[in-house]
């Protein structure tokens, strides 16, 4: 029994030496020879998984081998460098050659650069493909393509700035008009920098071409030689092709005025449309209106209102004019079409308007001519006196004959004519800071005077007068008027339906003044008493410039003048004036006087 049971074992014992076991340890041995390949195959590949194979390169520049970022920083040093080199624009030429511009963009400066993640994508990273691995082992050359970036602001502003460079305007033409004709500045074109098409070149271009085809346009200038040519043959040409001549006929006086070329051209000037691109001619009116009256006026007069003048005392009517003008209104119109025109076509004929009178010679059928008031006002005489006298001689003549039509006003100041010595008139004394001085015109306020005093009588409209600052003895208190031209005036005006006539002369030491027309009002004077008295004072004076002075003294008058028609008051003028005291003036030097 005990023999039988030991066997078994024996046999297992001999089982577990045999050939099976040797297979055990060979499939464990290469089990184990697995595990430590594939670790290291796996390490392998943990290895290379941050690092490009070797043999890799971008643009030249060897990676291979580095981690990604010693990579990226080795490409930093070597490439970024590359963007200070200029980037070439090349444009189409506008210039007459017809040959390309260049223009230089500075990548560094124009929004472009390199994306080097980008660049990097795909070359590193964890791969357990042999093949992969292979060739980070083997080291088999790779190149890989240079990934670029576009800041679009950027770049369109630096596009922008070349255009600032390369852009020019159109040379515009200019065209004027000579005696010969036209005169033409030639036109050049411009050109212009496609900036957008020019941005989206070189954004597609980069990184991969160092030059880039831009795109620019020419622009043309608005006015056109064929325009020039039109204008020149069309309007310019005909227009100074020959005189223009101008007719008109008054009675059996005929004239013409020939307009020469070389005036037309005067006249003419170059207009261009608002677009800029179609001329045409500007006639200037006003040369040519007053070229045609140089001789064409000679048969233009005015009107003559019916009037009056004084022949010696009596009063005689002017009869009226009908008066002749250029019919005007058409002649620009037809000067330009006679510009165009050749022959007998170039001629104009003018009319000529009759203008009537305002006042017909039949309005004088209802004038009458009576005296409507006279005064009469005493002057000093003698050597002393010989300038003033002198003055009032030349005023009362120069004021003589004066007419007022109805409803105009009569000016003192402008009926004297010219007061200088040329008009007459001579240095005498007058009234200066309440003192006599001499002065051109001196004694003129006295006639001044007459004139206030004939048209207070007459009743007329009292328009302005100014009393002497101190009475003067031989004039009526509170009716005097002074006068200081510019400054102080006399005047009135002719409120009647009636012309008046001023008559005046001297009859020895008098002026005498008359207004003839016809009286509408009754005039009826109160002269106020003297109020509020006072006196002067005595100076002596030894200049040689001292004119002596009566003393005088001071007052306060008041004046009406009532008016009535029909016995029926219709008006009232009341003026009060007060009066200085005019100092006594002892002169004692011996020069000193008129």
């Amino acid at each position: 029994m005990s023999q039988t049971d030991t066997r078994p074992d024996r046999l297992r014992e001999e089982d577990g030496g045999g050939p099976g076991r040797e297979w055990v340890s060979v499939v464990l041995r290469l089990l184990a020879a697995v595990v430590v390949l594939g670790g290291a195959y796996v390490g392998t590949a943990l290895y290379f998984a941050d690092r490009p194979p070797a043999g890799m390169s971008v643009e030249g520049v060897d990676i291979g081998s580095m981690t990604r970022d010693q990579a990226v920083a080795h490409l930093e040093q070597e490439l970024v460098p590359r963007l200070q080199e200029p980037l070439t624009v090349t444009v189409e030429a506008q210039d007459e050659e017809g040959s390309p511009e260049e223009l230089a963009l500075v990548p560094a400066e124009s929004g472009l650069s390199y994306d080097l993640d980008a660049t990097l994508e795909g070359a590193v990273g964890r791969s357990f493909d042999p093949r992969v691995l292979w060739a980070h082992v083997s080291g088999s050359g790779r190149e890989l393509e240079l990934v670029g970036a576009v800041d679009r602001e950027a770049l369109t502003a630096a596009v922008g700035a070349l255009a600032q460079e390369y852009d020019a305007e159109a040379v515009e033409g200019e065209v004027s008009i000579t005696e010969q004709g036209v005169e033409v500045v030639e036109a050049g074109s411009g050109r212009t920098l496609d900036v957008p098409a020019t941005v989206e070149a070189v954004a597609a271009a980069w990184p991969e071409q160092e030059a880039v085809e831009g795109s620019a346009s020419s622009v043309a200038p608005a006015l056109t030689a064929e325009e020039v040519e039109r204008f020149r043959g069309e309007q310019v040409e005909p227009a100074l092709s020959a005189p223009v001549k101008v007719t008109a006929t008054r009675g059996e006086d005929s004239v013409t005025a020939e307009v020469a070329p070389r005036e037309i051209a005067e006249m003419l000037s170059v207009e261009r449309s608002e677009d800029q691109a179609s001329l045409s001619l500007v006639l200037d009116e006003e040369a040519l209106l007053a070229r045609v009256r140089q001789d064409l006026g000679q048969l233009e007069r005015g009107p003559r209102d019916a009037t009056v003048r004084l022949e010696g005392s009596e009063v005689a009517v002017v009869p009226a004019r009908t008066g002749f003008a250029l019919d005007e209104e058409g002649l620009p119109d037809a000067f330009r079409q006679a510009l165009t025109a050749e022959g007998e076509d170039r001629t104009i004929t003018l009319e000529l308007e009759e203008i009537e009178p305002a006042i017909p010679t039949a309005a004088s059928e209802g004038w009458t001519f009576g005296t409507m008031s006279r005064f009469e006002s005493v002057f000093p005489t003698g050597e002393l006196n010989a300038p003033r006298t002198a003055n009032l001689t030349a005023g009362v003549r120069n004021v003589n004959g004066t007419v007022v039509m109805p409803g105009e006003q009569f000016r003192l100041s402008q009926a004297l004519g010219d007061l200088s010595k040329a008009g007459g008139y001579v240095e005498a004394p007058i009234i200066q800071d309440g003192r006599l001085v001499m002065g051109l015109g001196g004694g003129l306020s006295q006639v001044s005077t007459v004139v206030f005093n004939a048209a207070w009588s007459a009743g007329v409209q009292l328009d302005e007068h100014t009393p002497h600052s101190f009475y003067i003895a031989r004039y009526p208190a509170g009716r005097e008027a002074t006068l200081a031209v510019p400054v102080i005036d006399n005047a009135w005006t002719n409120d009647t339906d009636n012309p008046i006539v001023v008559r005046s002369w001297i009859t020895g030491d008098t002026i005498v003044m008359e207004l003839l027309g016809e009286r509408q009002y009754d005039v009826r004077t109160i002269d106020g008493q003297w109020r509020d008295r006072t006196t002067g004072e005595r100076t002596v004076d030894d200049s040689p410039e001292c004119v002596p002075q009566n003393p005088a003294e001071g007052f306060t008058v008041t004046t009406v003048r009532i008016l009535s028609s029909g016995g029926r008051e219709v008006g009232r003028d009341e003026f009060t004036t007060t009066y200085q005291p005019a100092d006594e003036i002892i002169c004692t030097h011996p020069d000193a006087g008129y």
